[in-house]
């Protein structure tokens, strides 16, 4: 299954820059969209495939190193 996965997360806004630059350090594994800097709502587009280790390293942000929680997760309705 080739499908997108998306992840919708609360942080603070000082933190949506540190997560953008985790996930990025995944080469392929996610792609971070701003959805609302003010309330700090973000997307986690990855793919199926990576979904569950995308989902691992969020956890692990959110228990370690920055306010972080998924709000919302499902296969990805295509809104950018």
């Amino acid at each position: 299954m080739n499908k997108s996965y998306e992840f919708i997360i609360e942080s603070r806004r000082e933190d949506i820059d540190f997560i953008n630059k985790i996930v990025e350090a995944y080469e392929g594994a996610g792609v971070v969209r701003t959805l609302d800097p003010l309330k700090g709502i973000i997307s986690v587009i990855s793919t199926y495939d990576f979904k569950d280790f995308m989902r691992d390293i969020l956890i692990d942000l959110g228990k370690k190193w920055v306010k972080l929680e998924i709000i919302e997760e499902g296969i990805w309705k295509g809104k950018l």
